[in-house]
C-alpha cells in the first residue's frame, strides 16, 4: 500500500472528514483491521485564511514551504484538504518535487472530469464568498464546457457567515443546514450542486439536497486510495 500525504488544518474539521473516509474505504475494499498509511501534515490555518484577497505572495510561500515538507516525508501522493488553497497551489506547482513527481488529486479538475462523465451539464456550485466571486473555480468548470450558477450576494455573504461562525468551529446547526437546503431547492432545474468548500459537506446530504450532490472530497479520496492500493 502507498502512502498519502494530507495537507490539512485547512480547516480541521473537514481535515478529520478527509481522514475517515480514506480509512473506511481502504477497510471496506480490503477487510480486516486494515486502514490507511497516511502521513497528515496539519498546518496552522490563520496566517493563510488571513491574507485571502490581499497577500496572495505570502499564501503562495506557505503553501510551497508546507508541500516541499510534506513531500520530504516520503508520501506517494497527496491531498490538498481546502479546495480554495488549489488556486494557489496552480501558482506554485512549478518548483514542487522536480525529481520525484508526486500526483496531487486536483479537486477542481477531479469535479470537471466527474461532470463530464456524468454528463452534468448545469451545476449551482456553493463555496467560499472568495471562491465564488474571483472566478477561479467556476473558470476551470466553464473551459471543461460546464455552465456554472453561483447563489446571489446576499446568499454569498450569509454562507461566508456560516462557514466562519459555524463550520470552521465544527458547529453544526440545523437552521444553516435548511438554508443551504433552500438554496439548492431555488435551482432545482439545473443537474447538480458542487461542494466547492470542503466544510460544506457537513450541510448538505442527500437527504436535504434535491439535487445530485457532486463533492470533491469523495472524489479526492476515491482517486487517492485507487492509487494507493493499485498494483
Amino acid at each position: 500500500m502507498k502512502t498519502i500525504g494530507l495537507l490539512g488544518g485547512t480547516g480541521w474539521p473537514s481535515t478529520i472528514r478527509y481522514y475517515t473516509l480514506i480509512n473506511e474505504l481502504v477497510n471496506e475494499r480490503l477487510g480486516g483491521f486494515h486502514s490507511a498509511k497516511i502521513i497528515l501534515k496539519s498546518i496552522d490555518y490563520h496566517d493563510i485564511k488571513s491574507n485571502y484577497g490581499s497577500n496572495p505572495e505570502k499564501i503562495e510561500d506557505i503553501l510551497l514551504n508546507e508541500l516541499i515538507h510534506l513531500t520530504s516525508m516520503e508520501v506517494d501522493c497527496i491531498i490538498i484538504c481546502c479546495n480554495s488553497l488549489h488556486k494557489y497551489y496552480d501558482m506554485i506547482k512549478g518548483h514542487l518535487y522536480p525529481d520525484r513527481p508526486i500526483p496531487v488529486f486536483h479537486a477542481i479538475e477531479l469535479v470537471a472530469e466527474h461532470l463530464k462523465k456524468q454528463n452534468l451539464n448545469n451545476v449551482l456550485l456553493l463555496a467560499t464568498k472568495a471562491t465564488l466571486e474571483d472566478g477561479f473555480f467556476a473558470q476551470i468548470l466553464k473551459n471543461n464546457g460546464i455552465q456554472v450558477t453561483i447563489p446571489d450576494e446576499t446568499q454569498r455573504d450569509a454562507m461566508q457567515k456560516i462557514l466562519s461562525e459555524e463550520l470552521v468551529h465544527n458547529i453544526i446547526k440545523p437552521a444553516s443546514k435548511n438554508y443551504f437546503a433552500d438554496i439548492i431547492k431555488q435551482h432545482s432545474n439545473l443537474d447538480a450542486v458542487v461542494l466547492g468548500c470542503t466544510e460544506y459537506g457537513a450541510l448538505v446530504d442527500s437527504e436535504n439536497s434535491v439535487l445530485p450532490i457532486v463533492d470533491p472530497v469523495m472524489l479526492q479520496v476515491i482517486n487517492a486510495v485507487d492509487f494507493a492500493l493499485k498494483k
